[in-house]
C-alpha cells in the first residue's frame, strides 16, 4: 500500500513538473535567416573620458527595423549590438518576445549619455522593460557586456556610422 502511494505522489509530481517546465517557443519554420549588417561603429566612453569599450552595430531607425529588432537571431558577436534610434525622446519600452539571445540594454538620452541599464534580460519574455529616464537611443548587447565592460550611468555614447 505504501509502495502504491509513494508511486503515485511521484508519477503526479514528474507529471506536474515536466507540465510546468516552460520551453522556448519554436521558430517558425519560414523563420527568416538574419545575418549581422555593420552599419556603424560605436565607442563608449567613462565620466571623465577614458574609453571603455567600443561596438560594430547595427542600427534599427525604421519603425519595421524597431519592430524586428534582433528578433529570431541565433548569435551577436561580444563586439556586436544593435542600436535603436528614435525620432523623440521618451520611456522607450522594450520586451524579449522571439528574442532567442539573453541581452543588456543600455537607454541613451539625447546628450549620448546612458540613462538606465538593464542587464541580462530574457529570452522570450514578454514583460515590457522601461528606463528608468527618458531616451532616445536604445543600444541591445550580449547579455553580461554591460558589467565585463564596467558601462555606468551618465556614460557617454557615440557613434560614426559608415555611410557617412
Amino acid at each position: 500500500m505504501k509502495q502504491s502511494i509513494l508511486f503515485l505522489i511521484l508519477s503526479c509530481s514528474f507529471v506536474l513538473l515536466t507540465a510546468c517546465k516552460q520551453e522556448p517557443p519554436s521558430p517558425p519554420e519560414d523563420k527568416p535567416q538574419y545575418s549581422f549588417r555593420h552599419d556603424a561603429n560605436l565607442q563608449i566612453t567613462g565620466v571623465s573620458g577614458q574609453p571603455k569599450a567600443s561596438f560594430k552595430v547595427e542600427i534599427a531607425q525604421t519603425a519595421e527595423q524597431q519592430m524586428q529588432g534582433l528578433k529570431y537571431r541565433d548569435s551577436l558577436a561580444a563586439d556586436q549590438g544593435m542600436l535603436f534610434i528614435f525620432a523623440r525622446t521618451d520611456y522607450h519600452s522594450f520586451w524579449m518576445q522571439d528574442t532567442y539571445l539573453p541581452l543588456d540594454m543600455i537607454f541613451i538620452d539625447k546628450d549620448g549619455r546612458i540613462v538606465h541599464i538593464e542587464e541580462n534580460t530574457i529570452p522570450f519574455d514578454e514583460n515590457p522593460i522601461f528606463p528608468e529616464r527618458p531616451c532616445q537611443y536604445v543600444l541591445e548587447l550580449p547579455a553580461g557586456t554591460a558589467e565585463k565592460q564596467n558601462l555606468k550611468l551618465m556614460d557617454t555614447v557615440k557613434w560614426q556610422e559608415l555611410n557617412d
